[in-house]
């Protein structure tokens, strides 16, 4: 399918592995030119490369998204070589797991940077652009958190929220500009982050994480992990051209996972 997005140019954040790292690929074998930023340099340039591979234009912002700082050359310019934004993919990395009685307020505040305040900042500043060329898409890979809270998960279950909050606020007001603002509501993927939190659950058990894995996909109604391929492939179609009437919608991919019908 073709999505009508051949030449446009997305700047995807957490973009060196996961869920992030496969929404740059489905985007650069669209054709689109695609800036990846993340703080692990030797995994952007192996995913960067990986594109370049594939025949399509990758670049690497090396930056860390908690910190506003380090942000400064998206801002000026300077870190996308002056290029026009047409596609944000908001992607924060996973936050600690937490339980709302531990309340740390340094904590707090250093998620609350990453999760919201700078994917927030960069929302404002590139939709300017967007708004003015009549054309624009931003994705933010969220999480099935939004909907029905992970017990253990706090920080992503609050702050996440919070930002889907904004997004929508944000949709509404530009929609009348040619920009949409969508979110996907990722479920388990078989990512490094999943592996880990089996890895965590397994350790707790005293049992093998091949026994974790498959009592959690035996509890999602599809009977596996979901593919970041897969959930990749939904962000680059909600940046096509098929989609322009929607916006500030929330599109769960979770194999059935969540119970709740909205």
């Amino acid at each position: 399918m073709n999505l009508g997005i051949n030449g446009r140019r997305a700047l995807v954040l957490g973009a060196s592995q996961g869920l992030g790292a496969a929404s740059a690929k489905a985007l650069a074998a669209e054709g689109v030119e695609t800036f990846l930023l993340a703080r692990n340099e030797a995994r952007l340039m192996e995913c960067v490369a990986e594109i370049a591979t594939a025949g399509g234009r990758a670049h690497a912002i090396v930056a860390d998204l908690g910190r506003r700082a380090s942000l400064d050359g998206l801002f000026d310019g300077s870190a996308l070589g002056r290029a026009e934004i047409d596609i944000l993919v908001l992607n924060a990395p996973p936050p600690p797991p937490v339980t709302a009685g531990d309340f740390n307020r340094a904590q707090w505040l250093v998620q609350f940077e990453s999760l919201f305040l700078n994917q927030a900042d960069l929302c404002r500043h590139f939709v300017a652009g967007m708004a003015a060329r009549g054309w624009g898409r931003i994705v933010a890979i969220a999480s099935t958190s939004i909907i029905e809270p992970f017990a253990g998960l706090v920080y992503s279950n609050a702050i996440r929220a919070g930002l889907q909050g904004y997004l929508k606020s944000l949709a509404d007001e530009v929609a009348g500009q040619g920009v949409t603002i969508n979110s996907v509501a990722p479920g388990s993927f078989a990512t490094e982050r999943l592996r880990k939190l089996d890895e965590a659950a397994a350790a707790a058990r005293k049992c093998p994480i091949e026994e974790i894995a498959k009592e959690n996909a035996a509890a999602i109604p599809a009977g596996r992990y979901g593919r970041p391929e897969e959930l990749g492939a939904l962000v680059a179609y909600l940046c096509g051209e098929t989609t322009a009437f929607l916006t500030g919608a929330i599109i769960r991919m979770d194999g059935g996972a969540t119970r709740s019908s909205l």
